[in-house]
């Protein structure tokens, strides 16, 4: 079945979304799939990787509990991500997730240490993770000010800018 999964996701530009919303049903319909489709993050082909975190990020909003079995695993797979779109969807996917309170801490300082990826993507995405966790009280807001803080003097415009609007909805915590 992962050749399958492989095969669907492997077809088009790794910038488009292809196949990912179709196999992301087809998991949903089949939850015996998501195992497999997790092991197609460390696929060699980039165009499979990218796919693969675009579907599972959309299995993710509409039912993010799924993945509490593979936290620990997403959470590797985060903490040196291969190519930039792991950095992109996996914070999105985790901070949904029902974490233990070592999970939260391990995710706020893997998402800490992605700020400063060479990624815009990933640093922005970090830094966005951050938030929502403040925002759903899993960490302090003082924790996330820091980060953010830190952010504004990057040099990389893009990123001081987005860590700029994020301090708004951090300081009204």
């Amino acid at each position: 079945m992962k050749s399958q999964l492989r095969d669907r996701l492997k077809e088009g530009d790794r910038r488009i979304v292809g196949a990912a919303c179709a196999v992301a049903d087809q998991v949903r319909q089949d939850a015996t799939l998501l195992p497999h489709l997790i092991k197609l993050l460390d696929d060699d082909d980039t165009a499979v990787v990218a796919h693969t975190a675009h579907a599972l990020m959309q299995i993710a909003m509409d039912e993010p509990a799924r993945f509490d079995p593979f936290v620990e695993s997403l959470l590797d797979r985060l903490e040196q991500p291969r190519q930039w779109e792991i950095g992109e969807q996996l914070p999105k996917i985790l901070v949904r997730a029902a974490l233990t309170d070592a999970q939260v801490e391990r995710l706020f300082g893997v998402l800490a240490a992605n700020t400063r990826n060479k990624s815009n993507i990933v640093a922005a995405c970090s830094l966005q993770g951050i938030v929502d966790l403040a925002c759903d009280r899993r960490i302090e807001p003082q924790m996330a000010e820091k980060t953010l803080a830190a952010a504004l003097t990057s040099d990389r415009k893009a990123l001081s800018a987005r860590a700029r609007r994020l301090l708004k909805i951090v300081s009204k915590l």
